[in-house]
């Protein structure tokens, strides 16, 4: 009997709850198990491998309200459902190879548990289902994502009658997800939805376009465009490719003219991590938003490929949104928005980001500044090549935003003035860094959800 045979036979002999599986947030784990080689007495670790499916279900690590819709008669051609609230919490096991969540439902009486595990080698998550009713392990259901949505299948029993099983997870981004449940009586060949759940991330305002924080992976595009142009681009931008990219999953940040280029378009968009990020942009990328408007767009430009991938530089240092929105009707509409781009020989800025937090950000913040975040470059793996990023180079990005034109050129001023930045601090920064920084000085675009709070 091998180590795992005890789990293994727990979950053949596991028994559905109410005899029907309950969803929980998808149900969850999957068993094949390969130890790893022993020798001369000591456990050697496997050599790493790339494997992006493992990094599914990160958009779903941490709190989340939940609002669950569920229909009160199956397969009777029913079409009333109860509503309920829910509250669950998620977050990952064995390194990131399996997760746990729990969800309560404080109005029916019980709480559920589910727990995943990603087979490394069919590529598969293997999903089971528990409640404190009775404890027991139900039937798994199987399955991956592609293109952003993850469908999971199995077989189980509802009042005695044999059914097929399918969950779906899908309008997924990293504030929201919405999770479906569904029966087959004739194998899948026709299907009925009974139980919805509609998630939304705790600290996220209802309503909003984006999470309190954002987000594990930041694109800083910088775009050159045919003289006269990039109004046009701005227009269709915001009309199109804003809700367009956010049905992806995808976080569109901020939107910016360049105030000294003309010819430049800036603009930051955000993803849970990077598998998101590839299902993503296939998504929106092959998706018939873009087909429909890609030459138009295009034909904007003159090249696109002027890229950095960045990641938050510390764990407080990431772009919190949850208070802004698109369009506002008043009290930002001037506001500028400054990134500072400063440039090492190598990719580690653990010690610069300490620095800059300690000694650079209180001088910045007396000047008048408002810190928006601090990024450094991932040197993860591009996950869409399709899109080239900037590589082999190390940058650090702090953004920071200003109510108006009128009050950067206060800061400016200010530590212009300074003798403490000037003859202190300035040199500090150059011993650092590996050449002169580049500063960028944006205006936010009417749709731009980034821009001063």
């Amino acid at each position: 009997m091998t180590y795992f045979q005890p789990i293994i036979d727990f979950v053949k002999g596991s028994l559905r709850f109410g005899g029907v599986l309950a969803p929980g947030l998808a149900v969850g784990i999957g068993i094949p198990a390969q130890q790893a080689p022993i020798r001369g007495g000591r456990v050697v670790e496997r050599p790493e491998t790339v494997d992006a499916g493992v990094r599914d279900f990160d958009f779903l690590v941490g709190d989340w309200h939940v609002r669950n819709r569920r229909l009160k008669s199956r397969f009777t051609g029913s079409n009333e459902w109860d509503e309920f609230p829910g509250k669950a919490a998620m977050h990952a096991v064995l390194t990131g190879v399996g997760n746990v969540d729990e969800i309560q439902f404080p109005t029916t009486g019980y709480t559920g548990l589910t727990l995943r595990l990603y087979n490394r080698h069919s590529k598969e998550w293997w999903l089971y289902w528990a409640t404190d009713r009775d404890g027991a392990l139900q039937p798994p259901v199987v399955g991956r994502f592609e293109n952003g949505r993850g469908e999971f299948y199995g077989d189980d029993v509802d009042g005695g009658r044999p059914i097929r099983v399918r969950y779906v997870w899908s309008k997924i981004t990293p504030s929201s997800a919405e999770w479906e449940q569904s029966f087959s009586l004739d194998q899948g060949k026709t299907w009925e939805v009974n139980w919805i759940m509609e998630m939304t991330r705790m600290g996220t305002r209802p309503g909003s376009h984006s999470l309190q924080e954002c987000c594990p992976i930041v694109e800083l595009r910088q775009y050159t465009m045919k003289p006269g142009r990039r109004d046009d681009l701005i227009t269709l931008f915001d009309k199109e490719f804003v809700e367009g990219q956010e049905k992806y999953g995808i976080t569109v940040i901020g939107q910016f003219r360049d105030l000294k280029d003309p010819n430049r378009f800036v603009w930051l968009r955000g993803f849970a991590n990077m598998e998101a990020r590839r299902r993503a942009l296939d998504g929106f990328y092959t998706g018939p938003i873009w087909m429909q408007h890609r030459g138009a767009a295009n034909d904007t430009m003159l090249d696109s490929s002027n890229v950095l991938l960045l990641k938050p530089a510390g764990p407080q240092s990431t772009i919190r949104l949850g208070n802004l929105e698109r369009r506002p009707s008043s009290g930002n509409t001037e506001s500028v928005v400054v990134a500072t781009l400063y440039y090492f020989d190598s990719p580690d800025q653990t010690s610069f980001a300490t620095f800059f937090d300690s000694t650079v950000a209180p001088d910045l913040r007396k000047a008048g500044a408002t810190l928006l975040g601090q990024f450094a470059t991932t040197t993860l793996e591009n996950t869409f090549p399709r899109l080239p990023v900037r590589e082999g180079e190390y940058v650090f990005v702090c953004l920071a935003s200003f109510a108006d034109g009128a009050a950067y050129q206060s800061y400016r001023d200010t530590l212009a003035n300074s003798q403490l930045w000037n003859e202190a601090i300035i040199p500090l920064l150059q011993r650092r860094v590996a050449k002169p920084s580049e500063v960028l000085e944006l205006a936010p675009t009417n749709g731009s959800l980034l821009r001063h709070p």
